[in-house]
Formats: structure tokens, C-alpha cells, sequence
């Protein structure tokens, strides 16, 4: 080979190398955008026992019920009841070992869930409201972090289907 074709060689590597590198760093991208969509109530996975309802109640009276989470609104749509944050901030965390009888999502939903994404108003006030994701499943959870201690108690956690 000639200098110049193993010059022309090199920079066709360099060049391939950069665009697998970018196409990996979109595909990581996507993957954190995972939960973005419209979802409906699928099941309660935990109710609270400080809870007055109980699951068969719950599982009907949200039954039909829509869930918007995009980046730019978090939206929650069910009979008589209207959540909804414009320019919300999701942020990821991972799992806390710390937990409580009522706070232990890995009990509650299983093994499965890999994080959680507290959400946060535009304000940057927490919401109470929290996802939890695997790789196959989300969840939506409600909790309260108004304790004498300041430990969290989650109220309930529902299992979401993604819609088409």
C-alpha cells in the first residue's frame, strides 16, 4: 500500500469509529427517555395500610385511567381526579437499601425494579410522586416524606401498560 491509501485508510476508520460512537451514545440517550410515552393503569401493586381502601376498590376506580409522562408534562388523568405538572424533572436514582415496613419497594414490586426517578415540579419541588422502572415494567407511586423522622411512606404504587 501506497502512504496515501493507508492515510485514506486510516481516516475511513476514524470516521466509522466516530459514527459507532454515536450511534451508541443516541441508543444510551433513548434508553434514559424510556419512560416517556402515555400509559394506562394496568393493577395496585401495594397499597399502604394506613390506607382506607382496599385493593379490589382501588384496582376499579382507576381502572381507564391515564398516565402522560414526557419531558415536558407529567399528567395524570383519571375519573374525578386531575394531576398535572408542566416542565417536569425527572430525576434518576437508584433504589435505597434504607427502608422501612412501609417504604421497601423491592418487597412491594419485587427485584426487578433497576431505578427510580423521583419527579420534580418546574419549581424543582419534589411532587410526591415517583416511577420505578425494570426493564419490562413501570410503576407510579405516591408517597409522603412528612414523618417526624423524615423517612418516606409510600401510600401505594400502581402498575402502568405503555399504550401503542
Amino acid at each position: 500500500m501506497k502512504d496515501g491509501e493507508v492515510f485514506v485508510m486510516k481516516r475511513i476508520l476514524i470516521l466509522m469509529t466516530s459514527l459507532i460512537l454515536l450511534v451508541l451514545a443516541g441508543c444510551s440517550s433513548k434508553s434514559e427517555q424510556g419512560i416517556f410515552g402515555e400509559y394506562t393503569f394496568e393493577e395496585v401493586s401495594f397499597l399502604s395500610p394506613l390506607s382506607s381502601s382496599t385493593k379490589d376498590s382501588i384496582n376499579n376506580q382507576m381502572k381507564g385511567s391515564k398516565y402522560i409522562i414526557n419531558e415536558d408534562l407529567f399528567k395524570i388523568e383519571s375519573e374525578g381526579y386531575t394531576v398535572e405538572y408542566s416542565s417536569p424533572k425527572y430525576v434518576k436514582e437508584k433504589i435505597s437499601d434504607e427502608s422501612t415496613m412501609l417504604s421497601d419497594i423491592k418487597t412491594f414490586i419485587g427485584n426487578d425494579v433497576d431505578y427510580q426517578y423521583t419527579i420534580y415540579d418546574k419549581y424543582e419541588n419534589k411532587t410526591m410522586w415517583r416511577l420505578y422502572v425494570s426493564s419490562n415494567d413501570i410503576w407510579i407511586g405516591k408517597y409522603n416524606d412528612h414523618t417526624k423522622n423524615g423517612s418516606e411512606i409510600i401510600m401505594y404504587i400502581y402498575k402502568l401498560t405503555k399504550l401503542k
